[in-house]
């Protein structure tokens, strides 16, 4: 069941809003500056108009344009650039502000245009990340973020640290609106580096929460947790309360997520004494729904309500529209637990009209999930399918695939608690396709995780080198500064010079000696780490595939064997005869699948283990490909496909039976798999040199340029549907190339989409 369960805190600029008054302090500055301005010149009366209209942003947009069209107007009569640079820019945020974005970018092109002219580099920089800012509220981050570089480029001339930080930080956070943690994480830790350098400590302990951040979304808890710690004891030293209740929900949130409930309360309570001491009434809010679904997952129900109840009392006090839905949602699903059908229809469709009211499609969808369970529960099908195809359709808009997964799932159990089976596999089979897609995804996550890693790991490799080159520079600047003083003293002393010179000859051979010496050690040690780096990803990559297999290759066809076996067992007097042909045919290629699957498996995993021995010998070439065919014949029929064997008798080859056989029945089968019924196969070989080409091609859909390459890579996890929808791992090419090579052989493939696909591999010939 899909909840708005968490409230994380970060650090992030609110939207504008516009206050009903001016504080006091900003009122006694404004009247400074009304008083300031009949009595400096005219330049300077334009710097003080445009600081009249920075200082109305927050009261009246209206006030905060009239003073910038003062200083346009002046700007114009004393024909002062800058000024009229400056007035354009402000005129251009009073716009922004007023979301008038394309009146906004006219000002701002005006602004730019005089900027460049007179060479304000800073200025310039600044126009591009304000347009950028536009294209950021119009979710066009690309354009965003191609602006926040050129900011970025110009920054670094002028050597503008503070700025490059900045605009790096904005252009993270754009990624990470795009879901690309690798390149936002990137920008975010050149950032860092910067801030670290000007040893802005409240900077880097932002900079640490949002990188934890980053972390925790592709479930790297452990480096999310030290993150959070590092920003923790940063804020502590400052006694920023606020920061440090931050930091206690974050790591309460680390804790939730991997299950240690009682450490999560614990920093949520922490979190929550806290904004309590502050006063901060909306994070209290966010601290009790906190710690409302930790008492949820520890099924104390009753303490659940109570905690998300005083979220909602205070959520309502500040009319906080999302909080307020957060939390009717979360109290329904409570009641829904508890039985209580009634008030949990109340809550989770007062959730619904907010949702509405605020136009939050995702809110939405998970709201119409939510009722269609509670329908479920009390068996009113009807009612819960209309709720469904609701949700479906507005998951399909915003591409939800979490809450369309729950939708299919649902209807799945509804049509086959109604004895609709042909629906019921129907809707199965779409959620089944849905879970796939996203169990691809999160398997991309992990890789990108490791990528992320690796390249953390080699920015830091590659910082020490240029340290220790430093210090080899500034050794040699010592060095030769001391040659330099003992030139000066050569008309004082000249024999004296003479051996010095000599001895300082003799030093820079032994110096230069030993730094060549420790520079191939440098070299030898790098190669070392990059080996070991490769091998390190090699292994991951092994590992990760392994458990992917285990984890969704196994799963899905004992799904389908238990569920249609166990239907078939229940309800075969309710079944016609074409649903249960359907069915058995299910089981049957299901238990075949997983029968090649296994076989593959278990050879893969004796080749990771160098388990498998090799024992090569004269083997006739024709012979074997007729066993092997023979147990495929029955594949190659369903699709009536033929199979051409054009290898000559008596044909004879140098190798591993149990080689030649495994590659063969990999090879033909993924022919047979990728073949269109009525198809053709083709075996063919031919004598190069001292080694027989094999051959197995087909008349198929064939594979794309880009895709060949990945065809035999651990780490790239290629796998397609067969023409019939036939599934695949991925792992029978891997194993085949793993094979071949242990003969001393080699394997690839030649392949025209549409056309079909040749794959070819070499064998000894045993003349």
């Amino acid at each position: 069941m899909t909840r708005l369960k968490l409230i994380i805190i970060l650090f992030i600029a609110v939207a504008f809003v516009c206050k009903d008054s001016i504080s006091q302090d900003n009122r006694r500055i404004i009247d400074s500056l009304l008083l300031q301005i009949k009595n400096v010149p005219e330049n300077e009366q334009i710097n003080i108009y445009n600081n009249l209209s920075k200082l109305y942003w927050d009261y009246s947009l209206d006030s905060s344009l009239f003073y910038a069209n003062e200083a346009l107007n002046l700007s114009h009569i004393i024909k002062d650039k800058k000024g009229l640079s400056d007035s354009y820019n402000r005129i251009g945020n009073v716009y922004f502000y007023k979301d008038k974005y394309e009146k906004a970018i006219e000002f701002y092109q005006k602004s730019i245009a005089i900027r460049k002219e007179i060479n304000d580099k800073a200025g310039v920089a600044i126009i591009y990340k304000n347009i950028a800012e536009i294209y950021t509220r119009q979710a066009d981050y690309k354009t965003a973020n191609e602006l926040y570089q050129k900011a970025i480029e110009i920054s670094k001339e002028i050597e503008d640290k503070v700025n490059i930080a900045s605009y790096n930080r904005s252009v993270g956070a754009n990624y990470l609106l795009m879901d690309d943690y690798k390149k936002a994480l990137v920008h975010y830790l050149i950032s860092l580096k910067i801030v670290k350098e000007l040893n802005n400590q409240e900077d880097i302990a932002r900079l640490y929460n949002t990188i934890g951040n980053i972390y925790k979304s592709i479930t790297s808890y452990d480096i999310a947790l030290k993150y959070f710690v590092d920003a923790l004891e940063i804020f502590k030293k400052s006694n920023n309360s606020a920061g440090i209740s931050a930091m206690y929900n974050n790591i309460g949130i680390i804790y939730l997520n991997v299950r240690d409930y009682n450490k999560a309360l614990e920093y949520f309570q922490e979190s929550l004494d806290i904004e309590i001491n502050l006063k901060d009434e909306t994070r209290q809010s966010a601290a009790y729904n906190n710690i409302g679904t930790v008492y949820d997952e520890l099924k104390n129900k009753s303490k659940a309500l109570e905690y998300y109840n005083k979220s909602l009392e205070l959520v309502k006090k500040y009319n906080n529209e999302e909080g307020i839905s957060t939390a009717h949602n979360n109290i329904g699903l409570i009641y829904l637990d508890l039985g209580e059908f009634e008030k949990a229809f109340q809550y989770i469709s007062k959730s619904l009209e907010i949702n509405i009211k605020r136009n939050s499609n995702y809110d939405i969808a998970n709201n119409y999930n939510n009722l269609a369970k509670l329908y479920m529960r009390q068996k009113k099908y009807t009612e819960a399918k209309k709720d469904l195809v609701k949700s479906i359709e507005l998951s399909k808009q915003i591409n939800a695939k979490d809450l369309l997964v729950e939708a299919y799932d649902f209807l799945h159990v509804i049509y086959s608690e109604q004895n609709n089976y042909q629906k019921a596999l129907e809707y199965y089979k779409l959620y089944s396709e849905m879970n796939d897609s996203i169990f691809s995804k999160e398997s991309s996550n992990r890789i990108a995780e490791t990528k992320i890693k690796y390249e953390t790991e080699n920015l830091e490799s590659e910082n020490e080198l240029l340290k220790k080159n430093n210090e080899l520079h500034l050794s040699e600047l010592r060095r030769q500064k001391i040659i330099k003083n003992y030139w000066i003293a050569f008309s004082v002393l000249i024999l004296a010079l003479a051996m010095v010179i000599f001895s300082r000859f003799s030093l820079k051979k032994k110096t230069n000696i030993l730094l060549e010496s420790k520079n191939n050690q440098l070299k030898d040690a790098n190669n070392k780490l990059l080996r070991s780096e490769k091998n390190l990803k090699e292994l991951n990559a092994t590992k990760d595939k392994f458990f992917s297999i285990i984890a969704h290759d196994l799963k899905n066809p004992f799904q389908a064997l238990l569920g249609f076996s166990e239907t078939l067992y229940n309800h075969h007097s309710e079944l016609n005869k074409d649903e249960i042909k359907e069915y058995s045919k299910i089981i049957y290629e299901s238990s075949q699948n997983l029968f090649n699957l296994l076989g593959n498996l278990l050879q893969w995993s004796k080749s990771q283990l160098g388990n498998i021995k090799y024992v090569p010998e004269k083997l006739s070439l024709p012979d074997v490909l007729d066993e092997t065919t023979s147990l495929l014949l029955i594949a190659a029929e369903k699709k009536n496909i033929k199979i051409f064997n054009t290898i000559p008798d008596n044909f004879i080859v140098y190798a591993d039976k149990h080689i030649v056989s495994t590659v063969l029945r990999n090879l033909i089968s993924n022919a047979i798999k990728f073949t269109n019924p009525n198809g053709e196969i083709k075996i063919s070989c031919q004598k190069r040199n001292n080694e027989a080409i094999v051959s197995v091609s087909d008349n198929g859909k064939g594979i794309d340029a880009d895709d060949i390459d990945k065809l035999y890579k651990i780490d790239h996890s290629y796998s397609t549907k067969g023409t019939a929808n036939e599934q695949g791992t991925g792992l029978g090419l891997i194993l085949c190339k793993e094979l071949i090579q242990q003969n001393n052989g080699k394997i690839w493939c030649e392949s025209t989409p549409g056309k079909g696909s040749k794959f070819s591999f070499t064998l000894p010939l045993g003349e």
